[in-house]
C-alpha cells in the first residue's frame, strides 16, 4: 500500500514538473514572441524611414539633373557667344 502511495506521489510530482515546464515554456515563447514583435516593429520602422528617404533623395537627385541640364544649356551659349566675339576680334 505505501509502494501504491509512493508511486502515486511520485506520478503527482512528474505532473507537476511536467506542467510547471510547459508554465515556463509557454511565458518563455511569450517572451520570445514580444521579443520578435518588438524586432519586427522596429524592422518595420527603419524600412519605412529608408523609404522616405529614398524618395527624398531621389527629389532632390531630379532637382540637381533639372539644374545642371540648364547649367549645360547655359554653358553651351556662353560656348556660341565666346565664338561669335572671337568672330568679331578676328581671334583665332
Amino acid at each position: 500500500m505505501e509502494d501504491l502511495i509512493t508511486k502515486i506521489a511520485i506520478g503527482i510530482a512528474g505532473l507537476g514538473a511536467g506542467a510547471y515546464g510547459m508554465y515556463r515554456k509557454v511565458l518563455a515563447d511569450n517572451r520570445s514572441d514580444n521579443r520578435a514583435e518588438l524586432a519586427d516593429d522596429t524592422l518595420a520602422s527603419v524600412i519605412a524611414t529608408l523609404r522616405e528617404e529614398v524618395d527624398r533623395m531621389a527629389a532632390r537627385l531630379a532637382a540637381v539633373e533639372e539644374q545642371n541640364r540648364r547649367c549645360e544649356e547655359r554653358n553651351e551659349e556662353l560656348r556660341k557667344e565666346i565664338m561669335q566675339l572671337k568672330v568679331t576680334l578676328h581671334v583665332t
